[in-house]
């Protein structure tokens, strides 16, 4: 009698275990980093890039289901974590970089990689031209690369800055390319000269440049370990400095229409910011931990948020809730 009952409570911890083994991923229920994301489909789904080391374990690339918070794929093939997640305009192609020099072209629709293109040094961010034609690669030493798309195909590399490329981002036009870096300036070039050319170069952030984004009307912002957010003409010409982040701020995304601009930053939060006004008009969060990327759906009504081991948060930004709260721990009863 008593082995039968050893036998049953043995065969009802495995049942457990096996249910909690099967247990779909969702967006509630992370504990890794996500560094980069990007919404595909319309904004019906978000990929994301990521990993939990930097050197010692395989990075992240998933895809979720944005309705229900599903985990629809995640990729194999990246070895070490992933610093940047792009999207081509029909959704079919991602392209990711990672801390191992690693450029991957994947496909979609078999998940799995279709091209990958070896570098020297970690490359913190790539970035598709509007047409999905060509696409730049923040690297290491100070450089940047240029690849057509098809096949892929390098085409030009040139020197862009005195340290790090951070970040690296098209015109909403596709003509100009801007650039970022650990020099503390931001560059502005015309990239499709047979030698790359500057056209500004934009100075005033008094620490490592970390990110730069673009917005609808051709004006920029860029951010970094200052804790400032700087927004720019498209000639490069300063025009407001927002300051309000406690911490280094890691990426800034400005909304669809142009009229808001999202930031995230090592002090837990993102943040949005009135781009007319000048002004901050809501804080998300504070989340559990580091917030590493901002990225707007198409539409302009959710924003993702990557952090670092709480996986990407899902904001609505009508009501400024999160879609997707991880699920909070019940206290002991001594607790209580």
């Amino acid at each position: 009698m008593l082995r039968n009952w050893k036998l049953a409570a043995v065969s009802a911890v495995l049942l457990l275990n096996a249910a909690v083994a099967e247990e779909p991923a969702t967006l509630a229920k992370q504990n890794r980093w996500v560094t980069s994301a990007v919404f595909i489909d319309g904004g019906s789904k978000l990929a994301t890039g990521g990993g939990e080391s930097l050197l010692y374990r395989a990075g992240d690339v998933k895809i979720w289901n944005v309705r229900s918070g599903a985990q629809l794929a995640a990729f194999e093939g990246q070895p070490t974590i992933v610093w940047s997640i792009a999207a081509s305009p029909d959704g079919k192609t991602l392209i990711t970089s990672g801390y191992d020099g690693k450029i991957i072209l994947w496909n979609v629709a078999e998940k799995k990689p279709a091209q990958t293109i070896e570098k020297k040094g970690w490359i913190r961010r790539c970035a598709l031209s509007p047409d999905g034609k060509n696409f730049a690669a923040a690297m290491e030493d100070g450089s940047v690369v240029l690849f057509e798309t098809e096949g892929p195909k390098e085409t030009k590399s040139f020197k862009a800055h005195e340290a790090a490329v951070y970040d690296v981002a098209f015109s909403i036009d596709g003509a100009i390319l801007a650039t970022c870096s650990t020099d503390k300036t931001a560059k502005l070039w015309d990239w499709k000269a047979e030698m790359p050319a500057e056209k500004a170069k934009l100075e005033g952030h008094s620490d490592a440049v970390w990110a730069v984004a673009w917005s609808k009307d051709g004006s920029l912002a860029t951010a970094g370990a200052d804790r400032k957010i700087k927004v720019w003409s498209s000639e490069g010409k300063e025009e407001a400095t927002l300051e309000g982040h406690k911490d280094w701020v890691s990426d800034v995304a400005f909304s669809p229409d142009g009229a808001t601009l999202a930031s995230s930053s090592h002090d837990r939060t993102a943040r949005l910011w009135d781009v007319k006004e000048k002004k901050e008009t809501a804080s998300l969060g504070p989340h559990t931990s580091t917030c590493w990327c901002v990225s707007f759906s198409q539409d302009g009504s959710l924003l993702a948020v990557g952090t670092h081991n709480a996986g990407v948060r899902l904001w609505n930004l009508a009501n400024k809730t999160e879609m997707f709260p991880a699920p909070k721990e019940e206290k002991k009863a001594d607790e209580k």
